[in-house]
């Protein structure tokens, strides 16, 4: 196994590899593994479905990994090529051996890995950050895509609350299963516990992740203005990271075309928290057409 610049150490590297193939027996479907080099390093990849069908590519949120996805994977795979991609500069299964600096090479690394993949116009879909991943991605490239699905952006259309970095610290010192899931807006009565083995996999993360990765940097008026393709937005009610109400305003305004919900009762790890409200929204998105969604051009 090749050390990533996104793990302090081999050893570190290898327990969370352990930890992420565990939650993966989570996942219902039949899936593939499979990497695609980049400049940046190679990118790990869990692929569900039929390969003749439109592909869905999903971009997990922060400590995840692709596992994230499991209540969604089979749904989404039974009309859909989906295409899971772990983040280079997150703790995943992807090598990263050359730094991401800025939004440009974070948005190279990723058209690099949908053109070794060899996808024709896939439907991009974020969360959290994956989210802003997708967001910044589709500013530099709308031409590569067909659809934008954004699921509770970070540092996309709000700025994150400064109480989430003391939630962040707070995680670090003492990775508990309270402090996790206080820490991504879970644990309301609704929602049900989480799996012990993603509980594991985040903490894991967290611990092992290289101190050195970059934070994502706020996307500028100027840059969502790039994005014309129709897009979807879901934020969830409880959400934690951000103000709702001004990121609401913001894509809105921002936005071309634009169809944007808020789910009552939600959380912000939106695919887990109400995965059927999801997985229903995002294909009947997918499937509608482009004078469904809102025009203000």
């Amino acid at each position: 196994m090749q050390k990533g610049l996104n793990f302090k150490s081999l050893e570190s590297q290898t327990e969370y590899y352990q930890a992420y193939d565990n939650s993966l027996r989570l996942v219902s479907c039949t899936y593939n593994q499979c990497y695609v080099k980049t400049f940046f390093g190679e990118s790990h990849v869990l692929c569900c479905g039929d390969k003749s069908k439109k592909p869905l590519v999903l971009l997990h949120a922060a400590s995840c990994g692709s596992p994230i996805w499991y209540k969604n994977l089979e749904f989404w795979s039974k009309d859909y090529c989906v295409y899971a991609i772990d983040l280079i500069g997150e703790c995943s299964k992807s090598i990263l051996l050359k730094p991401i600096k800025k939004p440009i090479d974070s948005a190279k690394w990723l058209d690099e890995t949908i053109t070794g993949l060899q996808l024709d116009k896939p439907i991009l879909c974020g969360l959290s950050i994956g989210g802003w991943t997708a967001a910044n991605y589709a500013g530099f490239y709308p031409e590569r895509l067909e659809k934008l699905i954004l699921l509770s952006p970070v540092q996309t259309f709000a700025k994150m609350y400064s109480s989430y970095f003391f939630k962040i610290m707070k995680m670090g010192f003492h990775p508990t299963r309270e402090n996790v899931e206080n820490y991504i807006g879970w644990g309301s009565e609704k929602d049900a516990s989480l799996p012990d083995c993603i509980i594991q996999q985040f903490t894991l993360s967290v611990m092992n992740m290289n101190g050195n990765m970059s934070f994502p940097k706020w996307l500028k008026k100027r840059h969502l203005l790039n994005i014309t393709i129709p897009t979807l937005v879901l934020f969830g009610e409880n959400e934690f990271a951000f103000s709702v109400k001004k990121a609401a305003c913001r894509a809105n305004l921002l936005l071309e075309h634009i169809e944007l919900h808020i789910v009552q009762g939600a959380s912000h790890l939106l695919p887990l928290s109400s995965s059927e409200y999801v997985n229903q929204t995002v294909y009947d998105f997918i499937k509608s057409t482009d004078n469904d969604v809102k025009d203000r051009s």
